[in-house]
């Protein structure tokens, strides 16, 4: 049984010779673009009604793209079609395959330094502790946290990568990568051998089929130490989920293994809220946002520890992110928190760092008489 190609090999870089055939969705937009064309003193032609069309050479494809914002509304980048072939290529059905929206085209035009990332497998995961509210020195598990590497070895923050894989349809064999990436690294630092749990973020809108999609993943944890029930897929972007029995089906998969799973960012959303019943997770992560300030902040308080005690009472571990002052460990723990992770304790970090946090003995007689 094969590959999902989509996950697994990347698609070649736009010609920078060749033919490129545009088809805009409006009249409207078909007169901006032709407009554009015309001041830029861009050659085209218009081989069909509603088609423009331009040979290109040196860099003409990268002024082109790089001149199209603010000619066109994102919306119409999107549902403009594209297709490059090589000059003296007479279309052909196999093409279909190869036509893109223009905003597709121009992410991948200006993100050809992603695709080479990707190609070289120049990702790497840092390591962020998960440790338990009660004695931060206790670690449960890390969560392996993807990064980019430049040419220079400086880091690509995730932000940017997702941004670029977005942009330009890549979001696949990216997500891939990262989950590979962190189950390798993991290894590679002997988190396997010594016992360790991770959680590895994955995104469900780019799994097709997790029978197949899934394959490199779970043969990839086969070739490691780790026991299935040590590792645990966190469920990210949880309120841009739209097919929830397809994310069902997922996490069966994921189950079947042996595996466990946690939903990110509850309390970010209805979606996350409604995804809980639907999914049963092993695990929960309270947004970072809903705790940063919560011993300040009545409001968000009282969802939290309501979230709290809903976890609590379904039989979920709850996992409090982005805790960045004692005085938030100390509200969280008090509520009833299984497992805090952030700053306070330590940055994500490779090799996987130790907590470092200390509580002072004039600290500690603070904590206690709350």
């Amino acid at each position: 049984m094969s590959e999902c190609r989509r996950c697994t090999i990347l698609p070649d870089q736009p010609i920078r010779t060749g033919i490129l055939r545009v088809a805009p969705p409006m009249t409207h937009t078909y007169a901006n673009l032709r407009r554009y064309l015309e001041r830029a003193g861009i050659a085209f032609s218009v081989p069909a009604a509603g088609l423009l069309e331009v040979r290109l050479a040196g860099d003409l494809l990268d002024r082109l793209v790089g001149g199209l914002d603010g000619v066109l509304s994102p919306l119409e980048l999107r549902e403009t079609r594209a297709l490059l072939v090589s000059e003296g290529v007479a279309p052909s059905p196999a093409d279909l395959s190869s036509v893109l929206p223009l905003a597709t085209l121009i992410a991948r035009v200006q993100g050809a330094w992603f695709n080479r990332m990707l190609g070289e497998s120049r990702l790497t995961s840092l390591f962020h502790p998960i440790v338990a509210a009660e004695n931060p020195e206790n670690v449960f598990a890390f969560e392996g946290l993807l990064r980019g590497r430049d040419v220079d070895g400086s880091l690509i923050p995730p932000d940017q990568l997702y941004r670029v894989a977005r942009e330009a349809d890549l979001l696949f064999p990216l997500d891939q990568a990262a989950r590979l990436t962190a189950i390798r690294t993991a290894a590679q630092h002997g988190l396997d051998t010594r016992g360790m749990r991770i959680f590895i973020n994955f995104n469900p809108s780019s799994i097709y089929d997790p029978v197949y999609c899934l394959r490199s993943t779970i043969a990839a944890i086969a070739e490691t130490s780790f026991a299935p029930d040590r590792i645990i897929f966190e469920i990210v972007e949880s309120d841009h989920i739209h097919d929830i029995p397809h994310l069902v089906r997922i996490v069966d998969r994921y189950r079947e293994a042996g595996f466990r799973v946690a939903l990110d960012d509850l309390g970010s959303g209805f979606g996350s809220l409604n995804l809980l019943g639907q999914l049963r997770p092993d695990f929960v992560k309270l947004d970072m946002g809903l705790i940063r300030g919560i011993d300040r902040d009545p409001f968000r308080a009282g969802i939290v520890q309501k979230l709290l005690e809903m976890a609590h009472d379904l039989g979920i571990q709850s996992v409090a992110e982005g805790v960045e002052t004692e005085e938030e460990w100390d509200w969280v723990r008090y509520h009833g928190a299984d497992f805090v992770q952030g700053f306070l304790f330590a940055r994500p970090a490779c090799p996987p760092p130790r907590p470092t946090f200390r509580r002072t003995q004039a600290d500690q007689f603070t904590a206690a008489i709350l």
